[in-house]
């Protein structure tokens, strides 16, 4: 199981890998990701393909005073995307 924890305040913010923040403005957010992923396949195949599983991604937002939790469980999952697609399973995304 994945616990990771990230807690972003003014001036302090703290990355993993099982999450993407890109491009927004963070305040006060408590991230929690409890995914569980076992006997997954994730895949993604072509130019601009994307594919996500258990994560979560933060992408041109404002976000502020929230709490953002996983909790996803992905057990024995195809994940694929294919010729530019974008496939996510169990994951978040706020843009």
């Amino acid at each position: 199981m994945n616990n990771i924890l990230l807690m972003v305040s003014v001036g302090a913010i703290a990355f993993s890998s099982a999450y993407a923040i890109a491009g927004s403005e963070i305040n006060k957010v408590k991230i929690s990701n409890k995914s569980l992923n076992a006997n997954t396949i994730n895949a993604a195949i072509g130019s601009g393909s994307t594919a996500n599983v258990g994560s979560i991604n933060i992408k041109g937002s404002k976000v502020s005073n929230m709490k953002v939790t996983n909790k996803s469980l992905n057990v024995g999952t195809i994940n694929a995307a294919i010729g530019g697609g974008t496939a996510n399973s169990g994951s978040i995304n706020i843009k």
